[in-house]
């Protein structure tokens, strides 16, 4: 006996998951490295990722839908959004920083956190604007009804979800993460790494 149909589709796209997705993840990685130029900003901005997929399970919990096709497709959507805003948060994180470090703001951890939270508050406006024209122009398909509506609201749902979470705790962890790293420069009382 052999099963068939959606059991059988499914069985072969975890198979071919189990391969794309870490290489998928591995490739955002080393582009982002490219244009980040460091390690340390890199891996804070894959520190999004987590939360989206926290926030899409979340939603697709509360909305009792089962792990499908379409619920992949939005899994790895909402990888791709939450990468960039994590990237506009780490951008403004560093210009912050390096004008402070130019204009010799930064002797001590209290400046450097001045810095993170002046840089916090400029990517506020990119990153709700980001968030906002993804998550508002896909919540229509979340009640839409008619022929497709289930595919492209299970489709939508782990976008809407993962990005509302992101939003929230991306603002909160990146910014901390990012004061330790720049905190943990400090070679002695009064000075700080600036070539990191």
């Amino acid at each position: 006996m052999q099963w068939t149909g959606q059991y059988e589709f499914m069985a072969e796209l975890t198979s071919r998951l189990r391969t794309v997705v870490p290489l998928t993840v591995v490739l955002v990685g080393l582009l982002l490295y490219l244009s980040m130029g460091g390690w340390q900003q890199t891996l804070l901005v894959m520190l999004s990722l987590p939360f989206a997929v926290a926030g899409s399970i979340w939603l697709l919990a509360l909305l009792d839908y089962n792990l499908s096709t379409a619920v992949w497709v939005g899994l790895i959507a909402v990888g791709g959004v939450a990468a960039q805003t994590g990237t506009v948060v780490v951008v403004y994180l560093d210009q912050a920083y390096a004008e402070a470090v130019k204009q010799d703001r930064v002797r001590t951890a209290e400046d450097i956190d001045a810095a993170v939270l002046e840089g916090t508050s400029r990517c506020l406006r990119p990153m709700l604007m980001t968030v906002a024209t993804t998550v508002f122009g896909l919540m229509p398909l979340l009640w839409e009804s008619g022929v497709g509506a289930d595919l492209s609201a299970r489709t939508a749902a782990p976008v809407v979800g993962g990005l509302w979470f992101c939003m929230f705790l991306t603002l909160l962890v990146i910014p901390a993460a990012y004061a330790i790293w720049r905190h943990s420069q400090i070679k002695a009382p009064g000075t700080v790494r600036s070539d990191a």
